[in-house]
This record gives C-alpha cells, sequence and structure tokens, in this order.
C-alpha cells in the first residue's frame, strides 16, 4: 500500500548503508586483530565465517524463543484464539 512504500523509500537507503559498513567492518576484523595483537590463528576466520555463525547464533536464539512461546499453549487452537 501507499503507507508502507512512504515508510520504506527513506529508510531502506539507510539500512543499505548501515549495512554495508557493518559488513566492512566485519570482514577486516580478522586483519586488524592480527596486526594489533600479531597472532596469525585468525588467518583462517575470516569475515565470512564471522558472519554465518552469526547468522546460526540468531537463527538458534529465534527457535528458542519460539519453542518457549509455544510451550505456553496446549495446542495451537488456543494459541491462535488469544491472537
Amino acid at each position: 500500500g501507499r503507507a508502507p512504500s512512504e515508510y520504506i523509500t527513506p529508510v531502506l537507503p539507510r539500512l543499505s548503508i548501515l549495512g554495508s559498513l557493518f559488513l566492512g567492518v566485519l570482514s577486516a576484523a580478522p586483519s586488524a586483530v592480527e596486526a594489533a595483537t600479531g597472532l596469525q590463528t585468525f588467518r583462517g576466520f575470516a569475515g565470512t565465517s564471522i558472519l554465518i555463525l552469526v547468522g546460526v547464533a540468531t537463527d538458534t536464539a529465534r527457535k528458542m524463543k519460539s519453542e518457549l512461546v509455544m510451550q505456553e499453549y496446549d495446542s495451537l487452537d488456543e494459541f491462535y484464539q488469544n491472537k
């Protein structure tokens, strides 16, 4: 509709810029840590690996939260009646 379009249009570029900055920092973090500490153990632990780990952790937390919410209801019928 018109209202969501008016909201999303100015917000989307800001989200894209923030997302791009986050990915840039994420990809540079292992090199920065290696340069600061002198440890070479982070060489194989690239930004992509960190991004995957964050995605998996976020998804796992979301699934655990939904399971905890579903435990409060005896059945799906009761869940949808309360909405």
